[in-house]
C-alpha cells in the first residue's frame, strides 16, 4: 500500500512513499533563537550587524529521544537568499531530547552566521532536511523568523597601554593583553561594528609609584594620553583608553575615570583581567554598578573566554552581570540593561561621532564641544580631588597643541575657571569627579580620591591664562549644595610665577656611538638635560619626538622631576628607537618641555633620519587553537590588523589561507563552510602601505560529517526530482552547492550521481 509523502519545500512536487515508513516519530522545529550573546525570551535584544551569531534551534519531537537529527539554515535579505547560506549546523547531528534545555548546548541544533546589515533579514530553518529520519509526519519540519533588523554600528576604538610598573612586575604579560587575549569579554558582550582594539601607538609609559596612593595618577595619565597626546601625535583619538597593570596590585582591582568616561586602568590577574577590563569599559559606556543576574541563558559566539580558563560557551542564566562589582571572570557574563548600553550609546552610532557630550562624552574632561580658543593651544589641568579633606591637588600645566577644548558639564560638582593677570575671567568649565567613586572591588565602598582633568583654552580674546581656580559647586550627591548658584568653597589655584623654567641643556644622542653603522639613528638612545627656575619653583619635563619636522608629537617620556637649582647636575635615561615610528626621511627631532606648575618652556633638537619602519600588529581572534568543526559548519575567520603608520588596516590588506586549500579570503571578518576535512593551519596577514606584513596562525581540524547527501527535495531517495532542482539551480548558489564554492557546478552534479539511489 502507497501513500502520498509530504509536499515538497521547495517545487510541491508529491512522491508517493510506503506504507511501511510510517513511524511513530514525528520531527519539527519548536523554536528558533537569534543570538549574538544575550537575548530574551521574545527575541526583543537588537541584532548588530558585522557580528558573529548563533542560532539555536530546539526541537519538538512525538517519541522518544532521537539519534540523527539535523537540521538547515536558510538566510534570505531582502527575499534574496545570501550568499552563504545555506547554513549547515556546527554541532549536528543530535540526539534530539524529548525536552530540550537551553543550558545543554548539544540540547539544540546550532548554526553560526554573519547575516549583513538590514531591517527584512529572515531565518527558515528546516529539520531533517534530507529526511535522514523516517518520520510519520514531514509538513510540520520548517519553522521561520521574518523579517529581523541587523543594525548598523560604527566600529569602536580602544588603545590599550601597557603600563611599566616599578614598584612592582614591570610590563605585564604582553600575551594577556594582547588582541585575542585581553580584549575577549568585552568583545563577547559589547556588540558595535567590530573593536579596534590597539596597542597605543606612543612609547610605553613609566609608573613610579605605588598604585595604591596614585592611581588618580595613573587615571589622568591614561586620560592625557587619549585626550591629548595621541591626537598630539597625529593620530584619531581612540573611545577609549586602558592601563594594563602587571598582576593585580590595586585593591579594587581596576578603575574608571568616570561614568560615563574614556580612560580606565585594570589588571592581568589570570582570574580577572578579562573581566575587569569589560567592568571598566561598562563604566565608559555610563553604567554604574549594579546586582543583577543575567536571568537569561546567554552564549560566547565565537568562544572569546575559553582561554585561559576554560569557560564553557553556553552562560547560565544565574551568572552575574558583569558591572557586579567584585567578580572573576568566570563568575560573569552581561544582563541586558549593560547589553544595550553599548549598542545605544553615541559611540557606537554609525553617525559621525566627535567625542563630545550627550551620552557619550566624559564626565570629567571630554573634549569635543568646547570653544575656540585663539591660538588653538590649551593648557592641560590635572589633579585629585580628596573627598574627604574638600581639596584638590593640582599637578603641573602642560600645553598642548591641536586638541580639544574640555565641554562644559551640567552636571559636574566641581567649576574651574581661568583669569587673565588683571583678574579678568577668560573661561569657565563644569566637571563631574563624582560619578566613579565606588570601588570596582567591593561594592559599596567609596574612593576617598577621584580624578580632575580639564583642558582650558590657553589664550581667550588674545589674553593669556595668568590663574586658574578650582571650587565646589556641590550639587547635591555629596550632601553639599550650591550657593546663590555660585560655588562655595575654593579647592586649588595655580597663579603664573614671574619666571618660566630655564632649559640649560639638552641632547638627544646615541647610547654607544660606535654601534652606529648608518645616517639614521637607530638601536639605544641617551637623553642628557637639564633646567632651572629663577623663581625656585620645582621643574617637570616630558620628552617629544617628532618624525615629520614637528606636525605630530610623540611622547618619549613624561613627568619626569628635573633639579630646580642652578647648580643642578645634568640628569640622563635611556630609550630604544624600536618605542617609536621611524622619521619621514630626515625631518625627525626631539623636543623638551618643561613646567614649573604654570609657566612652560620648549627647546628643539636639529632633524634627522631616525629609527626603522615597523611591520604592523596582526592577531587571531578567532577561530581558537586547537578547535574541531565538522564538514559544512561554518567557521569565523575573525582577525585584528593595525599598524603604526596606517593605523587600521583595510580589508583587503588582510588575508586569510590555509595550509591545506590555499587561499581563503579576504577582510578582517569573514564565514567559510567549505574547508576541507582534515587539519589546517590557519593564517592570518597583515600588510601595510610599505610592504612590510606580520602573520599569526592558529590550527584547526575539520571532521568528517555528510551534511548533506544530495537527496534536495528531502523526499524519498536522491532520484531525478533532486536532478531537476539541481539543475534548475545551475550556475547559482543554494542547496544544490553541495561542494559549498559558491556555484552549483559539475562536481555537485558527480555528487549527486554517486549518491544516486539512496
Amino acid at each position: 500500500m502507497l501513500r502520498k509523502c509530504p509536499r515538497n519545500f521547495m517545487f510541491g512536487l508529491l512522491a508517493l512513499c510506503p506504507a511501511s515508513v510510517v513511524m511513530a516519530v514525528d520531527l519539527s522545529v519548536a523554536s528558533i533563537e537569534i543570538t549574538q550573546g544575550l537575548q530574551t525570551a521574545t527575541g526583543g535584544l537588537p541584532l548588530i550587524a558585522r557580528n558573529a551569531t548563533m542560532v539555536r534551534v530546539k526541537i519538538a519531537l512525538v517519541g522518544p529521544a532521537q539519534p540523527g537529527v539535523d537540521a538547515l539554515l536558510r538566510i534570505y535579505s531582502n527575499g534574496i537568499e545570501i550568499p552563504e547560506s545555506p547554513v549547515y549546523s556546527s554541532n549536528g547531528p543530535i540526539t534530539a531530547p524529548v525536552v530540550p534545555l537551553s543550558n545543554n548546548i548539544d540540547d539544540t541544533i546550532n548554526f553560526l552566521c554573519l547575516p549583513p546589515e538590514g531591517a527584512d533579514i529572515d531565518f527558515v530553518v528546516t529539520v531533517n532536511a534530507f529526511n535522514t529520519v523516517v518520520e510519520s509526519d514531514y509538513s510540520n519540519n520548517t519553522l521561520s523568523v521574518l523579517d529581523k533588523a541587523f543594525l548598523c554600528r560604527r566600529m569602536a576604538e580602544i588603545a590599550y597601554v601597557p603600563v611599566n610598573y616599578t614598584p612592582g612586575g614591570g610590563l605585564p604579560n604582553a600575551a594577556m593583553i594582547e588582541p585575542g587575549s585581553g580584549d575577549t569579554f568585552l568583545r563577547a558582550i559589547y556588540k558595535t561594528g567590530d573593536w579596534n582594539y590597539h596597542r597605543s601607538p606612543l612609547p610605553t609609559y613609566t609608573h613610579t609609584q605605588d598604585i595604591i596612593v596614585s592611581n588618580i595618577l595613573l587615571l589622568n595619565m591614561m586620560n592625557d594620553i587619549r585626550q591629548n597626546q595621541i591626537p598630539a601625535a597625529g593620530f584619531t583619538r581612540p573611545d577609549f583608553v586602558f592601563g594594563w597593570l602587571p598582576g593585580n596590585p590595586f585593591t579594587g582591582n581596576g578603575q574608571a575615570i568616570s561614568t560615563p568616561g574614556g580612560a580606565a586602568f585594570g589588571n592581568t590577574d589570570p582570574l580577572r583581567f578579562q573581566r575587569t577590563f569589560a567592568h571598566e569599559i561598562g563604566h565608559c559606556w555610563g553604567q554604574p554598578h549594579n546586582q543583577v543576574s543575567i536571568s537569561v541563558v546567554g552564549f560566547d559566539i565565537e568562544r572569546q573566554l575559553r582561554d585561559p580558563l576554560g569557560i564553557a560557551a553556553v552562560m547560565p542564566a544565574t551568572k552575574r552581570d558583569v558591572m557586579v562589582a567584585g567578580l572573576n571572570t568566570p563568575d560573569a557574563w552581561v544582563a541586558s540593561i549593560t547589553y544595550l548600553d553599548a549598542i545605544d550609546d553615541a559611540r557606537s552610532a554609525c553617525a559621525a561621532f566627535d567625542g563630545g557630550g550627550g551620552g557619550g562624552g566624559d564626565g570629567n574632561g571630554d573634549g569635543g564641544g568646547g570653544p575656540a580658543n585663539d591660538s588653538g593651544g590649551v593648557l592641560r589641568i590635572a589633579g585629585t580631588h580628596d573627598h574627604v579633606l574638600h581639596q584638590v591637588r593640582l599637578e603641573p600645566t602642560m600645553e598642548q597643541d591641536g586638541v580639544d577644548v574640555t565641554e562644559d558639564n551640567a552636571r559636574g560638582n566641581v567649576l574651574v575657571e581661568s583669569f587673565a593677570a588683571d583678574g579678568v575671567r577668560l573661561h569657565a568649565v563644569r566637571v563631574d569627579t563624582l560619578g566613579c567613586r565606588e570601588s570596582c572591588g567591593q561594592a559599596g565602598h567609596l574612593h576617598r580620591e577621584t580624578s580632575l582633568f580639564v583642558n582650558l583654552p590657553r589664550v581667550v580674546g588674545g589674553r593669556e591664562t595668568a590663574r586658574v581656580l578650582v571650587r565646589d559647586v556641590g550639587d547635591g550627591r555629596d550632601g553639599r549644595k550650591m550657593r546663590d548658584g555660585r560655588a562655595v568653597k575654593s579647592l586649588a589655584q595655580l597663579v603664573r610665577s614671574a619666571h618660566a623654567p630655564e632649559i640649560t641643556n639638552f641632547a638627544v644622542t646615541p647610547a654607544h656611538p660606535g654601534d652606529i653603522s648608518s645616517t639614521t639613528l637607530v638601536g639605544r638612545m641617551r637623553v642628557d638635560w637639564s633646567a632651572r627656575d629663577a623663581d625656585g619653583d620645582p621643574v617637570v619635563a616630558d620628552l617629544l619626538y617628532s618624525p615629520d619636522g614637528a606636525n605630530a608629537w610623540f611622547p618619549v617620556v613624561l613627568g619626569v622631576q628635573i633639579g630646580a637649582n642652578p647648580g643642578a647636575g645634568t640628569d640622563t635615561f635611556e630609550f630604544e628607537s624600536a618605542q617609536l615610528p621611524a622619521s619621514r626621511g630626515a625631518h625627525g627631532l626631539f623636543a623638551m618641555r618643561a613646567s614649573d606648575g604654570m609657566n612652560n618652556t620648549r627647546r628643539r633638537s636639529g632633524s634627522f633620519a631616525f629609527g626603522q619602519s615597523a611591520p604592523p600588529d596582526v592577531h587571531v581572534i578567532s577561530p581558537n587553537e586547537t578547535d574541531s568543526v565538522p564538514d559544512g559548519a561554518t567557521v569565523i575567520l575573525h582577525g585584528s590588523a593595525w599598524d603604526i603608520d596606517d593605523q587600521l588596516l583595510p580589508e583587503a590588506s588582510v588575508t586569510w589561507t590555509s595550509s591545506r586549500d590555499g587561499a581563503i579570503g579576504t577582510g578582517r571578518l569573514l564565514a567559510r563552510r567549505n574547508l576541507s576535512v582534515g587539519t589546517h593551519i590557519i593564517t592570518v596577514r597583515g600588510t601595510d602601505s610599505g610592504g612590510l606584513w606580520a602573520e599569526r596562525s592558529v590550527t584547526i581540524t575539520v571532521t568528517p560529517r555528510v551534511y548533506n547527501n544530495a537527496n534536495l527535495d528531502g523526499i524519498g531517495v536522491v532520484n531525478a526530482f533532486d536532478l531537476m532542482i539541481m539543475l534548475s539551480t545551475w550556475g547559482q548558489g543554494g542547496v544544490a552547492d553541495i561542494d559549498l564554492n559558491g556555484v552549483v557546478s559539475s562536481p555537485d552534479l558527480a555528487e549527486l550521481v554517486q549518491r544516486w539511489g539512496y
